[in-house]
C-alpha cells in the first residue's frame, strides 16, 4: 500500500504542476516566422544546404538568388512538390509553399563554383538573411598575418600537403635518423594528395585529418642511405599518433574492436583520424549544463559551421633561423552560418605551426585568434592526440606478433616536463615537451576522442519533475568507469576488457576523467613525480594497478576571454627515439631561453643553476660539455661526467641532472648564448642545445623601460623583415604607484607617440611585461640606419629612456601570385576552343625587390602545368613526388586536357615564356614593387583541346611563377 500512495502523489504532484503551467498565461506569444541555414555539405558537384525554419504565421518562404541558374530545380521541386514552387525565373526567386505539418526544413542543391549571394525572406519580402557561397577570398602564395608569427615573410601556399625533413643524426654504427614533419596520414603527405582530397568526406568524418600536426622518425639501418628515403633498402618509417601510416592495421579485428562498439570507416586506423584541435565554440551552439565544462566539437563534424566550413589553407616556408623547411595550417571556425538577431555568432581563426628548433625536435605552435566581430567570453582550446607507435605501416609488434604499441603505460618526463610512451621491446619511444613559456595550462595523459562529434559537456535532465534527476558528461570532461560490476561474481562491466586487462576506449580508470573533471582540474600538470612513473596513479591511489587503457593526451590553453583581434597560443615540443643497435645521448634542460626572448638575470647574477635530465640507450658513461658565446670544439669545457647500469641503458631510464652552474664571472653585461652536448663513451653526441641570457637592470627610482625582444644597438642593428615591428620588454619602477606615459620619437621628429598611458604599478620594484604588436615603420622604406627613442614617466615626473636601432639590409626578391585564376567554361573540341582569358577575383602578381640600388632588371616567367580533371578518387601513395621529375607518371592515371598558350596574340611555350619584366631597382626604397596583373589580364590567353572533346568538369592546373635574372 505504501507504494500505491507513494505513486498517487506522484500523480498528483504532476497535475498540479500542469494545471499552474498553463494558468500563467495571460497574454498570446508573437507568431515567429525565421529561417536559418542550419547545415552545408560539400559534395563533388554540388554543395547541399539545410535550411531550417519556423513559419508560425504565413508557410511561405521566398528564396532569391544572385545569379541565375545556381539552384537545382528539379532536386527542390522532388522534395517539396512542383505544385508547392512558384518560380520568378526574371527575378532569381521562388516561392516556397512550406505547409507539411512536420516540416522543419528543405535542402537546396547549388552550383559549388560561381560565386553568388544565397537571400531567404518572408512572404512579403522582408529579408530573414543572405549568406554569400563560393565566395573567393583574398589568396595570395603568402600568407595572411594570423597572430601566430611576427615574420610571416615567405610562406608558400600549397593545395598538396608535403612532408618537411629536419636534420640527419649520425650515428657511430653507420646508422643514421632524421625527423619529419607534415599534416594529417604521412601516407597522403608523403604522396602529396591535395588538400581538397583530405577534405573529402569519409563516412561521417573528414578523408584526412588536417588538424593534426604529425611527424614521424625515418630510420637508417647501418649499411643503408638515408638519403636514399623511406622506401630504400633498410630505411623504415616510424610514427606515433593512430592512423598514422597505419594503413596495414585497417581490417585488423583487434583495432576495429578495441571500443565499446566496433569501429567504422571513420575510426579506422587511416587518415589519423583521432588527433586534432578543437575549441569550445560549440558551447555558443549548445551551451552546456554545468559550470567549468564547457561544449566541445571536432573540426571533422560535417555540414557544420563551428567544425570546418571551409578548406583549411596549408602553406610552406624555409625557416629563416634554422634554414629548415616548416609547415602551418590556417583554417576558420564560428558558431553559425548566419548570424542571428541577438545571438553572438563568434569566430575563431586557427593557425596550427609546425617547426624543427636545433635539436632536431618538432616545436608545435597552435594559435586561437578571434578574427570575429563578437567578443569571446570564457575561450579555451584543446590539442587531442591519439598514440600509436608504428613501425612501416602497422602498429609496433614483439616477435610472437604481439601489439606493443597501442594500450602502453603512458609515463612522465619528471619534474613536470610532460609524458612520454615506449613500446613493449624498447625499440621507440616517443617524448612530449610541455615546459615551455608558452605551454598548455593544463594537460593529462588519459584516453581519446572522436574528431567529428561535437560533445555538449555536461547535460541535466531533471527526470520527472526533478526527483530523478539524470546527468551525463562529455569529452574531455568524462567521467572513468568501473572495471567490474557489484555482486558476487563481480562479472567485468561493458567497458572493461577482461581478457586483455584493458578499458575499452575511450574509457579510463572510475577514479579518473578521460581528461579533466573541470576547467579546475589541471590533470597532469602538477605532477611532479619522478621520470618514469605511470601517470594517473596517483588519482588512483594503487601502484599495484596495471590495468591499461587507450593512450591518449589531451592539453588545453588558459580559460580566457579573447576581444577581436587577440590571440592565445599552446604550444608543446616532441621528439621520437629509434633505439637501433647504437643510440646518440639525449638531454633535456630546463633552459628556454631565445635569441628573440632571453633568460633574464639580474645584473650581479655569477652562476646559472642548470637541472635537467639525460638518458641514453647503449652507453654506460657520458660526459656534459658546454661552452660560452663560441661554437667551436676546441671553447667547450667539462661540465661533469656521469655514468649508468647497463639495466639503465637497456630501459633508457631518465636521469636527472641536479646541483650543476655554469660560471657566468667576468661576462659583460649584454646578451650571451650558451650551448651543451652530451657525449657518450662511444663518441656518440647529443644535438647541441642553445640557451640565450640577458643581464638586466636593478630597479630605481627613475622609471626604466627594457626592450628584451629582438636585440639590437647602434652597431648591430635589428634587420626588419616587415613594415611593422613587434617589439617586447618590460618596465620598472621601485617606488612610484602609476607610470603617467610610454611614448616614443622617430630619429630627430620630435612628434611624441604616447602608446601607454596610466599604467598601475601594483608591485613596487618588480619586472611588468609590455608588448607591442605592430609599431608601423612604413615610413622608413629604406636602408638608413633609424633610431627609436622611447620614454617612460612616472607621476613624479621622473623619466628613463631606451634606444631602439633598427636598419634593412638589402635582400633578395618575394613574388607573389593569386592562389586562383578562373579561365571560365568553354567547350573543348579536337579542334581546340575559343581563345580563354584569366579572370583573377583576388591576389595579384607582384614582384618585390628588396635588393639594393642599381640592381639589375629582373623579369618573371611562368610555367604551367597539364590541366587535369579535378576528381575525388582515392590518393594512393606511388612515392612519387608531383613536383620532381616522375611528375608525368604520377598523373598518368588522370583524365587531360591540352591546351595551347598565347601571350600578346603570339604563340609561346607554356612551359616557360615571360610574362613581364622589371626597370632594375634604380631608387634607395628597401621594397620596390612591380604589378604585373593587368599585363597578365591583356595579353594571356589559352586554347584547349582533347582527342575525344574531353568530358564535363572542372581542370585544374599548377602554375609556376618563377624570377629570372636576365633575358637572353
Amino acid at each position: 500500500m505504501k507504494r500505491k500512495k507513494i505513486l498517487l502523489c506522484i500523480l498528483f504532484l504532476c497535475i498540479l504542476f500542469s494545471c499552474a503551467k498553463t494558468t500563467t498565461i495571460k497574454a498570446q506569444e508573437e507568431k515567429v516566422t525565421t529561417a536559418d541555414i542550419s547545415q552545408i555539405f560539400q559534395h563533388k558537384n554540388n554543395n547541399e544546404i539545410v535550411i531550417s525554419y519556423i513559419l508560425e504565421a504565413e508557410k511561405e518562404l521566398i528564396v532569391k538568388t544572385s545569379e541565375d541558374k545556381v539552384i537545382d530545380l528539379d532536386a527542390l521541386k522532388n522534395e517539396l512538390g512542383e505544385d508547392k514552387i512558384d518560380s520568378n525565373a526574371e527575378q532569381n526567386e521562388f516561392k516556397l509553399k512550406l505547409d507539411k505539418p512536420d516540416g522543419l526544413s528543405f535542402r537546396l542543391l547549388t552550383n559549388n563554383e560561381k560565386p553568388f549571394t544565397l537571400t531567404i525572406l518572408k512572404s512579403d519580402s522582408e529579408k530573414i538573411f543572405d549568406y554569400d557561397l563560393n565566395k573567393i577570398e583574398n589568396k595570395s602564395n603568402v600568407a595572411t598575418q594570423t597572430g601566430d608569427d611576427s615574420n610571416e615573410t615567405c610562406w608558400v601556399f600549397s593545395e598538396f600537403l608535403k612532408v618537411s625533413e629536419g636534420p640527419i643524426l649520425e650515428h657511430s654504427d653507420g646508422s643514421s635518423t632524421r625527423p619529419l614533419l607534415y599534416f594529417g596520414d604521412y601516407n597522403m603527405a608523403i604522396s602529396r594528395a591535395s588538400i581538397s582530397e583530405s577534405y573529402a568526406t569519409k563516412g561521417n568524418s573528414r578523408n584526412n585529418s588536417l588538424t593534426a600536426a604529425n611527424s614521424a622518425i625515418l630510420y637508417s639501418e647501418p649499411n643503408s642511405k638515408i638519403l636514399d628515403g623511406p622506401k630504400a633498402d633498410g630505411n623504415h618509417i616510424y610514427t606515433s599518433h593512430y592512423g598514422d601510416h597505419q594503413e596495414e592495421d585497417y581490417d585488423a579485428s583487434e583495432i576495429i574492436n578495441m571500443g565499446i562498439s566496433q569501429r567504422g570507416i571513420e575510426d579506422k586506423s587511416k587518415g589519423s583520424p583521432r588527433n586534432f584541435i578543437s575549441n569550445n565554440l560549440y558551447n555558443y551552439v549548445i551551451p552546456t549544463d554545468g559550470k567549468g565544462v564547457p561544449g566541445v566539437s571536432g573540426p571533422d563534424i560535417l555540414g557544420e559551421a563551428y567544425g570546418l566550413p571551409e578548406t583549411p589553407k596549408f602553406y610552406y616556408r624555409t625557416n629563416p633561423q634554422t634554414g629548415l623547411e616548416e609547415q602551418k595550417m590556417v583554417y576558420k571556425q564560428r558558431a553559425f552560418y548566419v548570424p542571428k538577431k541577438n545571438h553572438p555568432n563568434p569566430e575563431i581563426t586557427t593557425t596550427i605551426k609546425q617547426s624543427f628548433n636545433d635539436m632536431g625536435r618538432v616545436v608545435t605552435k597552435i594559435t586561437f585568434k578571434n578574427t570575429g566581430n563578437y567578443y569571446f567570453t570564457k575561450f579555451v582550446g584543446f590539442s587531442n592526440q591519439d598514440f600509436s607507435l608504428n613501425k612501416d605501416g602497422r602498429e609496433i609488434t614483439d616477435k610472437n606478433r604481439k601489439r606493443i604499441g597501442n594500450y602502453v603505460p603512458m609515463k612522465t618526463l619528471g619534474k613536470k616536463r610532460g609524458m612520454y610512451i615506449q613500446s613493449g621491446d624498447n625499440q621507440v619511444r616517443h617524448s612530449v615537451y610541455v615546459n615551455n613559456p608558452d605551454g598548455p595550462n593544463a594537460w593529462a595523459a588519459r584516453s581519446t576522442a572522436k574528431s567529428y562529434k561535437a560533445y555538449k559537456g555536461f547535460a541535466y535532465n531533471p527526470g520527472l519533475i526533478g526527483l530523478i534527476p539524470l546527468t551525463e558528461r562529455y569529452y574531455p570532461w568524462k567521467g572513468g568507469k568501473n572495471r567490474f560490476n557489484p555482486g558476487i561474481f563481480n562479472p567485468p562491466t561493458n567497458f572493461y576488457d577482461k581478457k586483455k586487462d584493458q578499458y575499452k576506449s575511450p574509457y579510463v580508470h572510475s577514479k579518473l576523467f578521460n581528461a579533466f573533471e573541470d576547467l579546475n582540474d589541471r590533470g597532469d600538470t602538477d605532477d611532479s613525480s619522478a621520470a618514469g612513473t605511470r601517470l594517473g596513479m596517483k588519482a588512483i591511489n594503487n601502484n599495484k594497478f596495471y590495468s591499461q587503457w587507450d593512450s591518449g593526451l589531451t592539453m588545453r590553453t588558459t580559460m580566457i576571454d579573447l576581444p577581436i583581434g587577440k590571440a592565445t597560443t599552446l604550444q608543446y615540443v616532441s621528439q621520437t627515439d629509434v633505439r637501433g643497435t647504437t643510440f646518440n645521448p639525449v638531454i633535456e634542460l630546463d633552459l628556454h631561453g631565445t635569441e628573440d626572448d632571453p633568460q633574464l638575470l639580474p645584473t650581479d647574477a655569477s652562476a646559472l643553476p642548470l637541472t635537467g635530465s639525460w638518458y641514453d640507450y647503449d652507453s654506460t658513461k657520458a660526459t656534459m660539455h658546454y661552452s660560452i658565446d663560441s661554437d667551436k670544439d676546441e671553447d667547450y669545457q667539462i661540465l661533469f661526467n656521469t655514468d649508468q647500469s647497463s639495466d639503465d641503458a637497456f630501459n633508457g631510464r631518465h636521469h636527472e641532472i641536479e646541483n650543476q652552474k655554469i660560471n657566468l664571472k667576468n661576462l659583460d653585461k649584454g646578451t650571451h648564448v650558451i650551448r651543451f652536448y652530451m657525449e657518450d663513451a662511444e663518441g656518440n653526441r647529443s644535438p647541441v642545445k642553445t640557451h640565450y641570457i640577458r643581464f638586466i637592470r636593478e630597479s630605481t627610482e627613475a622609471p626604466q623601460f627594457i626592450i628584451t625582444t629582438p636585440q639590437s644597438n647602434q652597431k648591430s642593428p635589428h634587420d626588419p623583415m616587415d613594415t611593422d615591428l613587434e617589439l617586447s620588454g618590460y618596465w620598472t619602477d621601485k617606488d612610484s604607484k602609476e607610470i603617467k606615459e610610454i611614448s616614443y620619437t622617430l630619429d630627430n621628429d620630435p612628434t611624441k607617440k604616447v602608446i601607454f598611458k596610466d599604467l598601475k604599478n601594483d608591485k613596487l620594484g618588480a619586472m611588468v611585461d609590455w608588448n607591442l604588436d605592430e609599431l608601423s615603420i612604413s615610413d622608413c622604406n629604406d636602408f638608413k640606419l633609424h633610431k627609436l627613442t622611447f620614454t617612460i614617466t612616472d607621476d613624479k615626473n621622473l623619466t628613463g629612456t631606451e634606444e631602439f636601432y633598427f636598419q634593412h639590409q638589402p635582400g633578395g626578391l618575394k613574388l607573389s601570385a593569386p592562389e586562383e585564376i578562373d579561365l571560365g567554361t568553354v567547350a573543348v573540341t579536337p579542334n581546340g576552343s575559343s581563345l580563354a582569358s584569366p579572370k583573377i577575383d583576388a591576389g595579384r602578381v607582384i614582384l618585390d625587390d628588396f635588393r639594393q640600388k642599381n640592381s639589375g632588371p629582373v623579369a618573371v616567367s611562368l610555367s604551367m602545368d597539364t590541366f587535369y580533371k579535378l576528381e575525388e578518387n582515392t590518393h594512393h601513395d606511388t612515392g612519387v613526388d608531383p613536383d620532381g621529375e616522375d611528375e608525368d607518371e604520377y598523373r598518368l592515371e588522370k583524365e587531360s586536357i591540352g591546351h595551347t598558350a598565347y601571350w600578346d596574340k603570339k604563340l609561346v611555350d607554356s612551359h616557360n615564356f615571360i610574362i613581364g619584366e622589371t626597370n632594375g631597382k634604380n631608387t634607395s626604397d628597401w621594397q620596390y614593387s612591380t604589378d604585373f596583373t593587368d599585363q597578365i589580364l591583356k595579353k594571356l590567353q589559352l586554347s584547349f583541346n582533347s582527342t575525344n572533346g574531353g568530358s564535363m568538369g572542372t581542370y585544374v592546373s599548377h602554375w609556376t611563377w618563377q624570377t629570372v635574372d636576365s633575358i637572353e
